[in-house]
């Protein structure tokens, strides 16, 4: 890291000199224009301006729902900079809470009556499959935690946990969306796995209104193998494993019943709770089916794509 003097000019201007070699090697010369880009601490200095993305918002009366829309979908269409006109404090309640949940979305500016919200995203620095494999695993480890607090070890700070990582799911599936463009494979499992996490999330609430194991949910693990397969085949894209997956929902489906059963011995105010439960149970093992039958639609897809590249 080389150190550069800064030179004061006139009363509200600084120099600071550029080295000379980087210079000629950007094909720059006296005169030329520079672009800067910064927030925080850092400055990026740039030899020619990155095209960024731009759109200007008025908010006129939304709420604080339909302006957190509004972001998101300028943020899943890929715009790196949005200019905001803000008419009142819910507005810009929501534009940070917008801020907060989309991954490299900032506050870049607020003058009161506008603000600039940048997003600092480099497509070509984050790895997709490895955002898919992180979503993934967050998602199994909420069912894994939702087992032991349904059956093993009733614990308010494990519920605590899984809400909190619901709101990771949130935003990595935002971000992957963003990422994945047009890639539908992609866009449908990574809905899939969100879905999953909301069904996590919502039986969790209900375990907390029961307040207490029951042993019967241990045969929740059948279901976490069956997801914890099909997440993997998909990104192995490995037709036999989505293929097995497929065959064992199915006989777990008519295990399932016989659980149902089970439950309807407890009272009828469990029920309601305990019914919930075992819904969003079956509802994980329809998205897991969908995750399987994507895996061997896309490994179709991609071998008939590799065959048009050799022809």
């Amino acid at each position: 890291m080389e150190p550069r003097k800064i030179f004061k000019s006139g009363k509200g201007s600084y120099i600071l000199t550029l080295p000379k070699d980087w210079v000629l090697k950007n094909g720059l010369k006296d005169g030329d224009y520079l672009y800067l880009d910064y927030s925080g601490e850092k400055i990026i200095i740039l030899p020619k301006e990155t095209g960024k993305k731009t759109s200007f918002l008025d908010l006129n009366d939304l709420s604080f729902d339909r302006v957190l829309r509004r972001i998101v979908a300028h943020y899943l269409a890929n715009y790196d900079v949005i200019r905001v006109k803000v008419n009142n404090e819910e507005q810009r309640r929501a534009l940070a809470f917008a801020s907060d949940l989309l991954i490299g979305m900032e506050v870049m500016e607020d003058t009161g009556d506008e603000m600039e919200l940048m997003a600092h995203l480099d497509p070509s620095k984050i790895n997709l499959n490895e955002m898919v494999e992180r979503i993934s695993k967050v998602a199994l480890s909420m069912l894994s935690d939702f087992i032991k607090l349904s059956s093993e070890k009733f614990d308010r700070k494990i519920a605590s946990s899984i809400a909190f990582r619901e709101g990771e799911v949130d935003r990595l599936y935002l971000l992957i969306l963003r990422l994945a463009g047009d890639q539908r494979f992609f866009r449908s499992f990574v809905r899939h796995v969100e879905r999953i996490s909301d069904h996590v999330e919502n039986m969790t609430e209900a375990m907390l209104k029961l307040g207490k194991c029951y042993k019967e949910f241990s045969a929740l693990k059948e279901v976490y193998e069956v997801l914890k397969q099909s997440l993997m085949a998909f990104m192995k894209i490995d037709i036999e494993i989505a293929e097995e997956v497929l065959d064992k929902i199915a006989d777990l489906k008519k295990e399932f019943a016989k659980l149902q059963e089970e439950l309807l011995k407890y009272p009828k105010e469990e029920m309601i709770y305990l019914k919930t439960i075992f819904d969003s149970t079956i509802r994980i093992l329809a998205y897991s089916s969908d995750i399987a039958e994507a895996t061997i639609d896309r490994s179709i897809a991609e071998a008939y794509l590799q065959t048009k590249r050799i022809e």
